[in-house]
């Protein structure tokens, strides 16, 4: 079930004159080859991560909600998450002191490592998202034949738009693939700078594990990912929606809505061993 929603996800983070007559294949393709230079651009922010997940009965309508806020600072591992407020509140003092040592059991372990080290390891954690990010796309060429839409303009940056589905009688050859086989939706390029703006997809297929023994994700379960433009060449994320609707096991049906808002983004340096120093909030008002 994980697996799912990561694929969908995944699919969400300088192009000649002439680009926008590139069918959605090429310019796809561009996005491919520019992800080790742009994820190497979105490192340099850290950011709030604001997760809200409502809890639905058959009917749609809400039974109970729940969120979490995090500061998301990048470093060696990947980001690093440090959980500020639940539900609308700030953490008690126990979780604020558990929240505390699990982070000063993070920071020793870096200074545990030698600059190259963790130089080393972050070049490891990019390549590894990288090829992750580029492996996903090459499987949405594979799968989906794209129709191109009317363009549009997104922050004075205009955008291609397509819509996918999957080819004719394509079923799949491994589990990424044959997930996306299941799914239809749009997608939103800047043909300028190489990067995927925006993403909706929704599953036309239910998705069984094991025959349905072990899960399902249900016909209709869908997503989306929007981004925002920083004015200096980074396309950063804004909100990603989940309407989920799945079954693990024989124990569990989730029926949610899952919104996770990424906001007070800020370029962030580091100064000394034992402190991340952020910039100046980079995200402008009225940006979504």
């Amino acid at each position: 079930m994980v697996a799912t929603i990561s694929i969908v996800i995944s699919l969400t983070v300088l192009v000649a004159p002439g680009a926008e007559g590139e069918d959605a294949e090429t310019l796809l393709l561009r996005v491919i080859e520019s992800q080790e230079r742009q994820q190497e651009l979105t490192r340099e922010y850290a950011f709030r991560e604001t997760t809200v997940t409502r809890n639905l009965d058959s009917e749609g309508r809400v039974e109970g909600a729940k969120s979490e806020v995090a500061l998301v600072t990048p470093g060696p591992d990947g980001e690093y998450r440090r959980l500020e407020g639940k539900d609308g509140r700030p953490l008690s003092s126990e979780e604020e002191a558990k929240e505390e040592r699990r982070f000063q059991k993070y920071l020793k372990e870096q200074l545990q490592m030698s600059p190259e080290e963790r130089d080393k390891k972050t070049r490891e954690k990019l390549k590894r998202r990288v090829e992750r990010y580029q492996e996903r796309l090459r499987e949405a060429i594979e799968v989906y034949d794209f129709e191109p839409l009317e363009d549009e303009v997104v922050q004075d940056v205009r955008l291609r738009v397509f819509r996918f589905s999957p080819k004719p009688g394509y079923e799949g050859h491994s589990r990424s693939t044959k997930i996306l086989a299941r799914m239809e939706g749009k997608v939103w390029i800047d043909p300028r700078r190489d990067q995927l703006a925006r993403l909706r997809v929704r599953f036309v297929k239910s998705l069984k594990f094991l025959g349905g023994i072990f899960g399902r994700v249900s016909e209709g379960t869908e997503a989306s990912a929007v981004g925002w433009f920083d004015g200096e060449g980074v396309w950063l994320l804004d909100e990603v929606a989940v309407s989920l609707d799945a079954r693990l096991y024989f124990l569990k049906s989730y029926k949610q809505r899952i919104e996770i808002d990424y906001h007070d983004f800020q370029r962030y340096s580091v100064d000394t061993e034992e402190r991340i120093q952020p910039l100046k909030p980079v995200k402008p008002s009225g940006s979504k």
